[in-house]
């Protein structure tokens, strides 16, 4: 079903174009092993000839740029150069032709015209000529051809690739729905009048008998349990069989990361009683991780994250999970260990515990957290959770009047609600990310009034171009406590800005009211936001210019009047795991009683 099959007489030929983008991993500011050139960097080529349809000439010049945009390895050998050179020009050339026939554009021809003068350089002219108009669609058997509609690829339209599997693709969905096919297949065959440039265009429809699932086992396992793998399966003996749903419980386990392969045996066809018994075969993968990352701030200083996960610690994906982050401000372990299906398939529960040590100009915390969370995810995209926490933590508080420490004990049941349709999380081209987050307080130990704390944080992303190499990136939030004043609230729950996570170009905590001395007091409510655009110029390097603004307000509603502004630039560097990031920022507004002019941020991964 995934190609396009074309008869010219009596002959058939199936045509399919991908392009690959290699890339490789390096470390930190470092550069690939094998040194690579981009094909296109200093390339000089054009298209011309197809100007008179503008998405034929756009689809071209895409094809082109994305030819431009792989790497040449070096070679010291000028011949083996200029071979490579002429080679990947002749593959343009039958890419370009590939991709007007694509669009119906059969009698399409590419002359390349070098420029012998210089490397990489050159025109392409393209002669598309008549494009084929479908003058017959037929469907055989003739039966299923009232369930194509209106969407579907019609007579009197071109022969556009894209829009023939499309409707191949509609009519299969259309004839899987509701029947138990053990076996259903759609092939197009299309034949050209070369003379009237006309086609007809044939959708073979091939049914099988109808069955019902039958009993599911699963072999190959060594480690996971059987009732776990059982839960996974969406259906019970006797359900009407769909292949979509066998692909789904593939895909379930593969995401699972407890396996590294996952395929259905399937018998030649439904038993005497119309049963299809499934054997899935597995090969689990290494349940072990470790992980190390590094950071540096200039406001917070080098940072390391060093992490260990067990992904099948109790046999059935439990997944216990142990984190150690070190800085010169802050130093925590912490560890989380969560339980699937709990009480039903679409449920987890997580018990967590946590110390950490913080030393900021805003105060020093020793504290221990001790924690249980219950998720649930509603939807693909929407997922939820209540918990409750209990925080005792030894807070010194510059900024107290009596400079004195405080035990706080604080009991708390947060709860949130998150969606996420974001098409990557370390570096998103389009999609949301958006969540919300309440929670109750009260102090056990009596240190502090009862309170609540409500936030609310989102971000976009707005792709420019249809590769993705240009994209917008937006982020808002806003958080306020309600209950007491400021001093009744611990300062570890009060909101604070300024730093790579919200105002770029100020230091850590250095947004909002401070005392006297300059001290940070924090707030009951905080406002920010970022705009950031950013442009891919290579495989791997890119650059980004950002703003960022952001408010903390010792009431309880945000103050939009006395904004932080910073502003700033950045580097990043695309590898296999993520891109690595580098930021330089300035603060542009309340520069008073600030450490420095400027602040830089590395990490890996984009700023949000």
């Amino acid at each position: 079903m995934s190609s396009m099959f074309h008869k010219v007489g009596q002959k058939y030929w199936a045509s399919r174009f991908g392009l690959a983008l290699p890339f490789c991993a390096t470390l930190l500011l470092g550069s690939c092993l094998g040194g690579v050139l981009p094909f296109g960097e200093n390339a000089h080529y054009e298209i011309t000839g197809a100007g008179d349809d503008a998405a034929m000439d756009a689809y071209l010049q895409t094809i082109l740029k994305n030819r431009l945009t792989q790497e040449l390895a070096e070679n010291g050998d000028a011949e083996i150069a200029e071979r490579r050179e002429a080679y990947r020009e002749k593959m343009i050339s039958a890419d370009l032709k590939k991709a007007m026939a694509a669009k119906g554009y059969y009698d399409g021809s590419v002359d390349y015209v070098d420029d012998p003068s210089a490397p990489l350089t050159g025109e392409y002219r393209v002669t598309p000529g008549p494009q084929y108009i479908i003058q017959k669609r037929n469907v055989e058997p003739a039966e299923y051809a009232a369930l194509l509609g209106a969407d579907d690829i019609q007579e009197g339209a071109p022969l556009d690739a894209v829009a023939t599997l499309q409707t191949q693709k509609n009519l299969y969905d259309a004839i899987a729905k509701d029947r138990c096919y053990f076996s259903l297949d759609i092939k197009n065959a299309v034949v050209l009048d070369k003379v009237n440039h006309t086609a007809t265009l044939t959708y073979e429809v091939a049914a099988g008998t109808e069955g019902n699932f039958g009993p599911v086992i699963f072999t190959g396992q060594t480690s996971v349990k059987d009732s776990y793998l059982a839960k996974l399966v969406s259906w019970k003996e006797g359900d009407c069989f769909r292949r979509d749903r066998i692909e789904s419980l593939r895909a379930k386990l593969l995401e699972s990361g407890l396996f590294v392969r996952a395929e259905a045996v399937l018998p030649d066809g439904p038993d005497e009683n119309g049963l299809v018994p499934l054997e899935i075969q597995v090969t689990e993968r290494a349940h072990r991780t470790l992980r190390a990352g590094l950071s540096y701030y200039t406001d917070e200083g080098i940072g390391a994250v060093l992490g260990w996960e067990h992904r099948n610690f109790l046999g059935a994906a439990e997944k216990l999970s142990a984190a150690l982050s070190l800085s010169a401000l802050k130093q925590s372990l912490d560890i989380d260990l969560t339980k699937p299906f709990f009480l039903r398939k679409d449920q987890s529960l997580t018990f967590s515990t946590a110390l950490r040590n913080q030393e900021t100009e805003a105060y020093d915390e020793l504290g221990a957290d001790f924690g249980v969370t219950l998720s649930r995810n509603f939807h693909k995209r929407l997922n939820g959770s209540i918990g409750a926490n209990l925080t005792i933590t030894k807070i010194s508080e510059e900024n107290n009047l009596n400079n004195d420490e405080k035990v706080y004990g604080l009991l708390s049941f947060p709860g949130s609600l998150t969606f996420d349709n974001r098409n990557d999380k370390l570096d998103p081209l389009r999609g949301w990310l958006i969540t919300a987050s309440v929670a109750p307080f009260l102090d056990v130990l009596g240190e502090s009034d009862p309170f609540f704390k409500m936030q609310l944080l989102a971000s976009t992303y707005l792709p420019l171009d249809d590769a993705g190499n240009s994209v917008v990136a937006l982020r808002a939030g806003v958080g306020s406590v309600v209950g007491g004043d400021t001093f009744n609230v611990p300062p570890t729950e009060r909101f604070y800005a300024g730093g790579g996570g919200t105002v770029r170009g100020y230091g850590y905590q250095e947004v909002g009211p401070k005392d006297f001395a300059g001290d940070p007091l924090g707030g009951r409510s905080m406002v920010t936001g970022s705009a950031e655009f950013r442009q891919k110029m290579t495989d791997t390097i890119g650059a980004v210019a950002f703003v960022d603004a952001g408010s903390v307000s010792e009431d309880s509603y945000p103050d939009m009047g006395n904004m932080a502004i910073g502003a700033g630039v950045g580097v990043r560097y695309y590898t296999g795991f993520g891109p690595l990031r580098f930021d330089v920022a300035v603060p542009l507004t309340e520069k008073e009683d600030l450490d420095r002019n400027f602040q830089f941020y590395i990490s890996i991964g984009q700023a949000f």
